[in-house]
């Protein structure tokens, strides 16, 4: 089992996300898109906290050490990056680079153009980013009209 954290600002793909997922190991895992930007080590640094999954023991290791209980001041991304270090853990790590991405021409090296096969986009701040990824990536063009809400971007 593996759990993920994800920003409000990310739009995820899960049938993509869970076939890169399926190959990987199921223990003491953590995979995202490793910092810095134009790193291809997640051994390096931490994952961004666009969206970083564990696997369930490393969240049991989380709830019952007391490394995260003594350090919890910074950003959480960067924190979890720590704890896992500083407890010798997720010796299987994971970059999800070039799948996922920040929203193009949000964040210079860590964006690029939406590509088919995109796990994550990340940094979508406005309603016109929202709407250029849906329509990329096909969302709404099944939805059957309905009058529980209005899909049309038109």
């Amino acid at each position: 089992m593996t759990v993920m954290k994800a920003d409000d600002d990310v739009y995820l793909r899960l049938a993509p996300l869970a076939s890169s997922l399926h190959p990987l190991p199921r223990v003491d895992l953590y995979y995202g898109f490793v910092i810095p930007c134009p790193s291809m080590n997640a051994f390096v640094h931490y994952m961004s906290g666009m969206g970083f999954v564990l696997s369930w023991d490393l969240v049991e290791w989380i709830g019952r050490s007391n490394i995260p209980v003594n350090n919890t001041y910074g950003p959480e991304d960067k924190l979890v990056g720590q704890w896992l270090n500083l407890g010798n853990k997720a010796k299987n790590r994971f970059s999800a680079k070039p799948r996922m991405y920040d929203y193009p021409g949000t964040n210079g090296r860590c964006s690029h153009e939406l590509i088919p096969d995109t796990v994550g986009v990340h940094r979508l701040k406005k309603w016109e980013q929202w709407i250029d990824v849906l329509r990329f990536f096909n969302v709404t063009k099944q939805l059957q009209p309905s009058r529980l809400y209005n899909v049309s971007f038109d």
